[in-house]
């Protein structure tokens, strides 16, 4: 999942690519390749063909477990996920012989399995409950207001590089260096002994969340040295001060955004490794925050729950999902009018045409004065939010030619569907007799990674792949 449509030359991949135990290189389109042995044979698959070989497995688990063919489903994905990422995972379905009715936010799936069964809604006045889900790499903060029948969510914030693994990290730094100076052994530049020592950190968070102190003991660690370590919870809060002021700033944003107060938050759900930051959610929202959602099964739990709904074989309580993209979208065009007026070959005009927070599905009309083909590109209107490159994708309108080469009223209908995924659906112009004619729409730049390179059948050989570090 950290890796599928996300180019090679992504910092945040590199520095991703240092803690895995297997061999990643950039593969021709500038994706990356993963690299492990099957049958004594080196194999080179990408992301989206890892992707698809997992939700192959859960299709056959879970063909097993109901005894019936698995086709629909409902795919929970990061709310941060680009329209080429969103793009990638339904390929990857599409390998598994699946049907994504819907690639769902997680925060949303989860906001659906705590409001669904919630039998105390009123009609009228509206419950606002905010959800913290901080994971291994990443947090996202979601706000839904529920009303009896009906969910909408008034908020998403995220930070795609902040997670409960940058406290193991912060761990791992701690030791190595400690191990450094009191044994002499370097841990930094050995694979072996860095999966080793993270696992360790990893066991000494866990234990410090519901101890005031921790041991630390790795045995056979570098050159058959049995080492330790200890760690007092103070001493740990004390150096994770700064991720723990990092992690307020979704918080707070989610908040300026869904335009609430603090004192408008009824309750505050925490999933995921939110223990850490339990203080910090009970001084921003003030009141300590639930954990009664089982964190391991929320977003599977709604995710399913959406299925169904969507699903026409299913028949369950009528409830309405009001979910949002949470980054504005845009088009941006040559201005042809402003060209031959100031004599300017570059003049670019844009127009958001998907606001942050704007509803999903939602379809919009853009009118322009054109006589012949052009081009539209979609962009990200902030691409440093989602560290993304700002270029979505490019269509051509055309070709056409209009009557006397007069510029003519053209109306492009561009949709955002369903899994938060945007393009240029339509266009057309009006001919003679005021008589709609359609006009051709082309995507000229597809997503590189999302060609069907590895879409054909057959992937299931490398379902028992191992990917050992080369």
């Amino acid at each position: 999942m950290r890796l599928i449509g996300r180019p090679f030359s992504d910092p945040d991949l590199q520095q991703d690519l240092k803690e895995f135990p297997f061999s990643v290189t950039e593969g021709p389109d500038g994706f990356p390749l993963i690299h492990g042995h099957y049958n004594g044979e080196t194999k080179s698959v990408t992301p989206i063909q890892v992707m698809g070989m997992v939700f192959s497995d859960m299709k056959k688990k879970a063909e097993k477990n109901l005894k019936a063919a698995v086709v629909d489903c409902c795919i929970g994905i990061p709310v941060y996920f680009t329209d080429l990422q969103r793009r990638a995972v339904m390929d990857a379905a599409a390998i598994a012989g699946l049907n994504p009715l819907r690639l769902l936010h997680e925060t949303t799936a989860t906001a659906l399995a705590y409001g669904l069964y919630k039998t105390d809604l009123c009609e009228n006045k509206q419950l606002n409950v905010a959800f913290v889900d901080i994971g291994q790499f990443s947090m996202q903060v979601c706000i839904a207001g529920f009303k009896k029948g009906e969910m909408k969510i008034l908020a998403h914030f995220f930070d795609r590089s902040l997670g409960g693994g940058d406290f193991d990290e912060l761990l791992f730094d701690y030791f190595a260096g400690q191990f450094k100076a009191d044994y002499k052994i370097d841990a930094f530049h050995n694979d072996f002994a860095c999966i080793m020592l993270r696992a360790a950190c990893e066991k000494l968070k866990e234990v410090l969340r519901s101890n005031p102190e921790a041991p630390l003991y790795v045995e056979c660690f570098i050159d058959k040295k049995y080492v330790r370590g200890f760690m007092k919870r103070d001493k740990f809060e004390q150096i994770s001060t700064r991720i723990l002021e990092r992690m307020k700033k979704p918080l707070e944003k989610a908040l300026l955004e869904a335009k609430l107060t603090f004192n408008d938050i009824y309750a505050v759900e925490s999933v995921g490794s939110c223990s850490w930051v339990i203080e910090i959610l009970t001084k921003l929202f003030g009141k300590e925050p639930r954990r009664t959602m089982n964190a391991s099964e929320c977003v599977s739990r709604g995710c399913a729950l959406e299925c169904a709904i969507l699903s026409p074989n299913y028949k369950v309580r009528e409830f309405q999902v009001q979910d949002n993209i949470p980054f504005a979208i845009a088009l941006q065009w040559k201005d042809f009018t402003q060209i031959s007026l100031y004599g300017k070959k570059n003049y670019l005009e844009r127009c958001i045409v998907f606001a942050r927070g704007n509803p999903i599905p939602c379809v919009k009309s853009m009118t322009f004065y054109r006589s012949g083909t052009f081009s539209l590109d979609v962009k990200y209107v902030n691409a440093g939010e989602l560290q993304a490159p700002p270029k979505i994708s490019t269509y051509t309108i055309g070709p056409f030619q209009s009557a006397n080469g007069e510029p003519c009223k053209v109306e492009v209908e561009v949709g955002l569907n369903l899994h938060g995924c945007v393009s240029v659906n339509s266009a057309q112009f009006l001919g003679e007799g005021d008589i709609a004619i359609p006009i051709p729409v082309s995507k000229v730049e597809p997503s590189k990674e999302t060609t069907k390179m590895g879409m054909e059948k057959g992937l299931e050989v490398y379902e028992c792949l191992t990917l050992p570090k080369t």
